[in-house]
């Protein structure tokens, strides 16, 4: 086809009906290609499989237990408002 057309340079002359009538039957080629491509009308979703709750195991709790007091720690270092309390042994002393 290129050899038909000339140079890229190449003027062409159509009507307007002409354009039209060539968009038209590029758009409708465009739509039979998009719905041989397309999904049913209708698509129906499976649910989806429930996740098993996770179990604990055995040093899990331990870990958490671990979590747990370090975040407090953390949380009243932080604390401006905390005081901490003199320990039992200075008020033996």
């Amino acid at each position: 086809m290129r050899e038909e057309l000339g140079s890229d340079n190449t003027e062409i002359q159509i009507t307007g009906k002409q354009l039209c009538q060539y968009l038209a039957v590029a758009e409708s080629r465009a739509q039979r290609a998009l719905r041989k491509h397309s999904f049913a009308r209708v698509v129906m979703k499976r649910k989806r499989s429930e996740t098993p709750p996770e179990e604990m195991r055995s040093g899990d709790e331990a870990q958490y237990a671990e979590q747990e007091g370090g975040a407090a720690k953390r949380v009243a270092d932080d604390d401006v408002d905390y005081e901490d309390s003199p320990s039992f042994n200075s008020l033996s002393e």
